[in-house]
């Protein structure tokens, strides 16, 4: 687990996916851009092991991390794999920001449909476990829908045009970041 500084009393915790770490562009930019509105960051940069069932792996990894702040306001980014975590953040009352969350995974559809602080996913139809699964419906969750990528978010043979979606989807999470914290 790494600590970035930040203001203590507002912690981003960061969830990473099976073989998207902390390093990957989502997660990487979810984290920049808390950290430049002043938020520390926690975040998970372990793989899991082989030996263990990876949900649970997640749900403790996540238990570990949000054990680790004592911050006033902290808000969950977790790509994929992370969304494992979302019944616990649901029931922590959390807010928390889903990239690609496994919406084929009734655990993960139901906590999203319960959540009851503001909520943001992000995924993309051609992406089966977005598009094959099933969106909830919750005023708390707001969602970007980009069609025609991948897992990733990205479009394959397009490096330009998958810059262009990172930047939109770093923008959106800027702006829930200022809009949980109450800041420009």
């Amino acid at each position: 687990m790494i600590q970035h500084e930040g203001d203590p009393s507002r912690c981003a915790v960061l969830l990473p996916g099976v073989r998207y770490f902390s390093q990957a562009p989502l997660i990487w930019f979810s984290r920049e851009a808390a950290q430049a509105r002043g938020w520390s960051a926690v975040e998970v940069d372990e793989r899991a092991p082989g030996d263990q069932e990876p949900f649970e792996w997640m749900r403790g990894q996540a238990l570990r991390a949000l054990d680790a702040t004592d911050a006033e306001l902290t808000v969950v980014v977790g790509k994929s794999l992370g969304s494992a975590a979302a019944p616990l953040v649901s029931e922590r009352g959390l807010p928390a920001v889903w990239l690609t969350p496994l919406l084929t995974r009734p655990d993960v559809t139901e906590a999203l449909a319960a959540a009851p602080a503001p909520a943001l996913a992000i995924g993309s139809p051609a992406d089966p476990s977005w598009g094959q699964g099933e969106l909830p419906e919750n005023p708390a969750l707001e969602v970007l829908e980009l069609p025609g990528l991948d897992h990733s978010l990205q479009l394959s043979g397009d490096p330009i045009a998958s810059l262009d979606v990172l930047r939109t989807v770093t923008e959106r999470v800027g702006a829930f970041f200022a809009r949980v914290s109450g800041t420009p």
